[in-house]
């Protein structure tokens, strides 16, 4: 099961992802509203990527970033300084330490694949979500590329809405994240 190496850190961000995947103008594909309000949580949120622009889409509301790496979520940290609306919590892969129903907004981008048992993933992702919440999904296409995981441990659309599905979530969109991305949202 590939795993990302934090010593790859720069990958994270830098102008290429910025390229191809904005992370302002990605929220707003996915139905972040400026000003709005709600819970946004970012799961395998690393350095804040998503976590810090969700923060300041949702002026009235909050993110939450969880990651199962200290290291990661020390950089996070760092890069919010100042933002009141922002809360990093490390968690557990298979356990996230918030209350039920918390979340308006998940946001799971380039995580799944690295996740060996998906449906018991799927489960407590369900269990953090508010009734009618939104989970945002980004994943790299499983087309062969000069980086991002190996072709082999990436996980199509398909196999992405069978999971999902079968733990009770709907399926509601597709969009094109970039060429080598694929986003999907869906419904509690």
């Amino acid at each position: 099961m590939h795993k990302f190496d934090p010593k790859n850190i720069e990958k994270l961000d830098n102008p290429t992802r910025r390229k191809y995947m904005p992370p302002y103008k990605t929220l707003e594909r996915f139905g972040l509203q400026q000003k709005g309000e709600g819970v946004f949580l970012d799961i395998g949120c690393g350095i804040g990527y998503f976590t810090i622009p969700a923060a300041k889409i949702l002026e009235k509301g909050k993110a939450i970033g969880i990651d199962i790496l200290d290291e990661i979520l020390d950089v996070a940290k760092q890069r919010s300084e100042g933002i009141n609306n922002i809360e990093y919590k490390r968690c557990e892969e298979y356990s996230f330490p918030l209350e039920d129903n918390i979340a308006d907004y998940v946001m799971l981008s380039n995580v799944l694949h690295e996740i060996e048992d998906k449906r018991r993933y799927a489960n407590e992702i369900k269990r953090v979500m508010k009734n009618n919440g939104k989970l945002f999904i980004i994943e790299w296409r499983k087309i062969e590329t000069n980086y991002g995981p190996p072709t082999s441990h990436r996980i199509s659309q398909d196999e992405v809405k069978e999971v999902f599905l079968s733990q009770g979530f709907k399926f509601t969109n597709e969009l094109e994240v970039s060429e080598h991305h694929y986003g999907l949202i869906f419904e509690k």
